[in-house]
């Protein structure tokens, strides 16, 4: 099964082109580069992807002497750039509450990466694991974005103890130590911020109940919505969060959906795919990124990709990649 473009919202793109208005560039440089007109930003049948987003970030890196963009847009960026969802955590009462929402509510917005965090003492990880191959400059603005939301938000002058890339460091740090106000880790085993747990429970200032139901009210009728239309986005999503606990049937999938098990299977006969090739392809990913971008143990991983036994999980990747994880993990290549 090829991989399919993942979509970025017209008000995500919005907010990239602003941000890049800001920099110096032209409105209709910009829009030239996408190839559309202005008012697609503002259309929600706008089909803008990955690439289109991408591409734009390479045009302006090319003609900005400024090459941290990710870091500079992740700063400045507004909760409106993550559409309903950012609406609801900006509504949330602190920030585990907002990160319950996240994960929910999620596929409504990009689907670029996942979002977990582990409690170890005192403190909290919080990871963000990307797609494999996923440019450094958009793990930046999303990990940059987490933490300029909650210094926005949280009703306390609370740093994070440390902020951790696993890609190279820019030949500057100081403007990334200064914002993080702590120290900031490249060519790190995971892409994330460590906080105090303590944090996650500190109250937002915007917080407001009622505004909150409201806001999620809408958020459902839109997952209602994807999963009448069976969005392999959410498919893609509810497999990941099962695969800890049992591999998905057709039936678990389809009763998650609340569809027949033969409207499921139409919609996989129309994405040229069925649910073995979906559920190799999650897992392939999902174990690239787990050993590129952390240092969980493969037993770990295993149990996430839901083989109950390491040997299976290392038989199944070698037949992936021609190589065994270990191997990979000490020198990533390429993969089909």
């Amino acid at each position: 099964m090829p991989e399919k473009l993942e979509i970025v919202p017209y008000y995500s793109m919005r907010g990239l082109v602003n941000f890049l208005r800001h920099q110096g560039f032209t409105y209709n440089e910009l829009l030239k580069q996408l190839g559309c007109e202005a008012a697609a930003l503002n259309r929600q049948s706008s089909a803008f992807t990955t690439t289109d987003y991408l591409a734009l970030y390479q045009y302006a890196l090319t003609r900005s002497n400024n090459k941290n963009l990710g870091f500079a847009h992740g700063k400045h960026l507004h909760v409106s750039e993550w559409g309903i969802l950012g609406h609801i955590v900006m509504a949330s009462e602190n920030l585990s509450q907002a990160l319950a929402f996240q994960r929910r509510y999620q596929c409504l917005t990009s689907t670029q990466g996942y979002a977990y965090h582990e409690q170890i003492e005192n403190d909290t990880i919080m990871r963000w694991l990307s797609a494999p191959n996923t440019p450094s400059i958009i793990i930046e603005e999303v990990i940059t974005a987490w933490v300029a939301f909650a210094f926005s938000h949280t009703i306390s002058d609370q740093k994070p103890k440390a902020v951790h890339f696993v890609h190279p460091a820019p030949t500057d740090v100081t403007e990334y130590e200064t914002f993080f106000g702590c120290p900031v880790v490249f060519n790190a085993q995971f892409n994330g911020v460590i906080i105090n747990s303590q944090s996650l429970t500190l109250p937002l200032i915007n917080a407001n109940p009622e505004v909150l139901n409201v806001l999620c009210s809408h958020a459902e009728i839109q997952l209602t919505q994807k999963k009448a239309n069976a969005s392999l986005t959410l498919i893609r999503q509810y497999i990941i969060e099962q695969l800890p606990t049992q591999v998905p049937s057709l039936t678990d999938i389809a009763e998650h959906l609340t569809i027949s098990v033969r409207q499921l299977q139409r919609k996989f006969q129309k994405e040229q795919t069925n649910l073995t090739e979906l559920l190799e392809q999650i897992r392939k990913n999902q174990a690239i990124a787990y050993l590129t971008q952390t240092d969980h143990k493969l037993i770990f991983i295993a149990s996430k990709l839901g083989y109950s036994e390491q040997s299976a999980f290392q038989r199944a990747f070698k037949r992936w990649t021609g190589q065994t994880p270990q191997a990979f993990r000490l020198n990533p290549a390429i993969t089909n």
